[in-house]
């Protein structure tokens, strides 16, 4: 460097008091030029800023005689994005910031034809640029666009009301546009129909589930599995549930227990009930230093819940079935019942109009029976025992709802 700025000044003093200068620079840094040319050539004061001492490109440029050459250098660095400002004699070199465009920003306002604004706006806020208010939350709607600060949360949805209000760019005005046809269409619709059953049998007989595939056998084309959540399950494809439903009760050891029939909206969550709340106790609390019992009410009987997610090939349904009732609690608080249930919570995929029957909740007893004559002794006579057995059957049909 220092060898290159000795044929610089060698080649340039001689022409030094000459109305033009000739001169070729090349294989320098911008700040090493600069230096260059004011302090030898034009011999005016300058100053760098440090955002140009840092700047590591190199230039490559030819001045002739009949060039102005202060105008030619000035030029120069700002095509390579210098700016220069003159103040009292004294050049100023420096990087302007960049100014980054904004596009400008419009109001646009949807009304929802089947979908909830929640829902579609958690849908559309991953597909527009900008930030949403609230730290990338959706906002509420009460912002407007005059007090929406540059570079911050600049666009937003509302979730609240009957409308849904979006500020932003064209650009993302049109994307939402297309989008929402696709997506603001009517929720599929299922209808869940079905059966509770509670079968009884000897010990010997099996499961109730077992019996009622029996029942079927030759007149249904089953198939059986396992389920998670149950010991076990049988589906079938074709049929009608109230032909099941026919079948069964032929047999004495069947007992319907409830038949809901929920129509349920795809994602949402039905329930059916039948049954009583009864109070029970709940805590204590103390009140100026004197305990209060508080009471609970809670609901015993038959309890359904259902919620499906309705899929292009499939219907997959989350099932809670409770049977439940109160009895008088023998052992603890004996002022407070106690709550004896039955319970099914599980996940099954069906295929549109698939029936199914889930099995796996049993009660054993036993029960003693004494035989003999009374006038005699007891040891003449004898003890029978019988196991019997009770099962809860559940028979579920789901169908999509046409329209």
């Amino acid at each position: 460097m220092k060898l290159f700025y000795l044929m610089f000044l060698l080649f340039i003093v001689p022409q030094s008091f000459a109305k033009g200068v000739s001169l070729n620079i090349s294989g320098i840094t911008l700040n090493d030029s600069i230096t260059l040319f004011y302090s030898e050539v034009i011999r005016k004061p300058f100053m760098v800023s440090p955002d140009v001492i840092s700047d590591k490109r190199t230039v490559n440029f030819s001045i002739t005689p009949d060039m102005d050459e202060h105008a030619f250098m000035v030029r120069y660095l700002q095509n390579a994005g210098v700016s220069v400002s003159s103040k009292n004699g004294i050049d100023y070199f420096y990087i302007p910031d960049k100014k980054i465009y904004e596009a400008p920003k419009y109001s646009f306002v949807y009304t929802p034809q089947y979908r909830s604004v929640a829902y579609l706006a958690d849908i559309l806020q991953s597909q527009v640029t900008g930030s949403f208010s609230n730290g990338g939350k959706l906002g509420n709607g009460d912002i407007s666009p005059a007090v929406v600060k540059d570079n911050s949360a600049s666009d937003f949805l509302s979730r609240n009301g009957d409308v849904l209000v979006f500020y932003g760019t064209k650009k993302d005005i049109q994307r939402i546009e297309n989008l929402l046809p696709l997506i603001d269409q009517a929720a599929e619709e299922v209808l869940v129909s079905g059966y509770v059953f509670e079968v009884q049998t000897a010990e010997r007989n099996g499961s109730g589930l077992a019996l009622a595939a029996k029942l079927m056998s030759g007149k249904f084309t089953i198939e059986t599995g396992t389920a998670q959540g149950l010991n076990n399950f049988v589906r079938f494809s074709s049929g009608s549930l109230d032909a099941l439903y026919e079948l069964f009760r032929t047999d004495s050891r069947f007992h319907v227990v409830s038949s809901p029939q929920l129509r349920v909206r795809n994602g949402s969550k039905a329930s059916f009930s039948v049954g009583s709340d009864v109070p029970v106790l709940g805590q204590v609390s103390y009140e100026d230093g004197r305990p209060v019992q508080s009471i609970e009410y809670r609901s015993s009987g038959v309890i359904f819940n259902v919620l499906p997610q309705v899929r292009a090939l499939t219907i997959d349904l989350n099932i809670h079935q409770q049977l439940s009732n109160f009895a008088k609690t023998e052992t603890g608080v004996n002022n407070s019942p106690t709550l004896i249930k039955r319970e099914v919570n599980t996940d099954v995929s069906l295929k549109d109009g698939d029936i199914i029957l889930l099995g796996g909740l049993a009660e054993n007893k036993d029960s003693n029976a004494d035989t003999g004559l009374s006038f005699l002794p007891s040891w003449f006579g004898t003890t029978a025992t019988e196991k019997t057995k009770t099962d809860i059957i559940i028979v579920l049909q789901a169908r999509k709802i046409r329209r």
